[in-house]
């Protein structure tokens, strides 16, 4: 019984990681601004600047990856340990 208990602790720890590193790796920000300046620049009467689109990961989801990343290691070793055990 103690055993089973063991093999879901180790198997929730590997969810648990998995579960943050994946929350992590898809909560990033975006945004967009218009060109150099910020605004709407006319280069001819056709051609505008064009719109950038950026993409960052804040401080919460940097943290999030590294803790998700840490507890998938965790579970991996621990699962290793007791198939080298057995």
């Amino acid at each position: 019984m103690r055993e089973i208990f063991k093999t879901i602790k180790e198997h929730f720890i590997l969810l648990f990681g998995t579960g943050l590193f994946i929350y992590g790796l898809f909560s990033f920000d975006s945004g967009y601004y218009l060109g150099k300046t910020g605004l709407r620049v006319f280069v001819s009467e056709t051609h505008f600047y064009p719109i950038t689109t950026y993409y960052c990961y804040n401080d919460t989801s940097l943290v999030l990856l590294t803790i998700g990343a840490i507890f998938i290691v965790i579970g991996l070793l621990k699962m290793r340990k007791k198939r080298d055990e057995n």
